[in-house]
């Protein structure tokens, strides 16, 4: 697990980087999200997702029929698009061990979604491990 990096600054800064590189952009052309109305909408598992990626010691939970929610578990907390998740119930989530999702929540555009998450992963992973030529970013600092 990445060491000292607060889960709450990397939640800001990947919701920084979809409103300011990523929405209205690729498969978003003609309609304007933000990270917060993108991931809510059959796009949470995606969130958790990018997560998962980040904090590898965490694990995505998958809620079920009456939640219609993803979300991530870190330390024992819970995470979404919006920061700390605080409505956890252990008799409606279940953990997404194997990390595949599940049919209720795939999105009609799986590959270009996972490609998004995919550039929004690495422009994380260079905040979180810069080079000198990435230093000049507007992220939070890590």
């Amino acid at each position: 697990m990445i060491k000292n990096i607060n889960i709450l600054t990397v939640i800001k800064n990947i919701n920084f980087l979809f409103d300011t590189n990523y929405s209205n952009k690729g498969f978003l052309t003609e309609s304007y999200h933000n990270a917060v109305s993108f991931f809510t909408t059959q796009g949470c598992w995606y969130y958790a997702y990018i997560l998962k990626k980040i904090f590898p010691d965490g694990n995505i939970f998958l809620g079920d029929f009456l939640v219609g929610h993803v979300i991530f578990n870190l330390n024992n907390k819970y995470y979404d698009v919006e920061g700390e998740y605080y409505f956890y119930n252990k008799d409606h989530f279940y953990c997404d061990k194997e990390v595949i999702g599940a049919l209720e929540y795939s999105h009609p555009f799986h590959k270009d979604v996972i490609n998004l998450c995919d550039l929004i992963i690495n422009d994380i992973n260079i905040k979180i491990y810069p080079t000198d030529l990435e230093k000049n970013s507007n992220l939070i600092k890590i």
